[in-house]
Formats: C-alpha cells, structure tokens, sequence
C-alpha cells in the first residue's frame, strides 16, 4: 500500500511547521521586548508626572500660606499637636 502523503511532501510541512514555530516564537520574544521597552518608558513617564504634581502642590501650599498668613498658623498648629512630623 503506498503512503498518503509522499516523504517529499511530508518533509516540506515538516520544514514548514518548524520554520513557522521558530517565526512564532522569535515573535512573541519581540513582542515581550517591545512590551517591556513601553512599560518602562511608561514608568519614567508617571515618575515625571508625579515629581510635577510635587512641585505644583507645594508651590500652590506656598501662595495660599503667603496669601493667608492664618492658615499657616493654623497648619503650624497642627503639626505641632501632631508631634512635628
């Protein structure tokens, strides 16, 4: 009884599927990398944001306490009952 598949044709799915495996995963390494560059490009981005978010919050804590010299006090009181945290 001949084969169904001839060994000429079954060898070439055979390259096929391996080339196709190898592709697939040189891929999905790309992929990771290309998800990790991202990730931390992302990180560096909200760390910049945040420093940002420092910076103004204190600057706008100065106005208010130049503005409303009371609410200094008021804030100094505090943090004294607090312990001088």
């Amino acid at each position: 009884m001949p084969p169904a598949i001839p060994n000429y044709d079954l060898g070439i799915l055979i390259t096929l599927n391996i080339f196709l495996t190898i592709m697939g995963i040189l891929g999905g390494a790309a992929g990771l990398i290309i998800m990790s560059m991202m990730f931390g490009r992302q990180l560096r981005e909200i760390h910049a944001t945040g420093e940002r978010i420092t910076t103004m919050t204190r600057e706008v804590a100065f106005m208010i306490r130049r503005q409303y010299g009371d609410i200094d006090r008021d804030l100094q009181e505090i943090k004294e009952l607090l312990g001088g945290q």
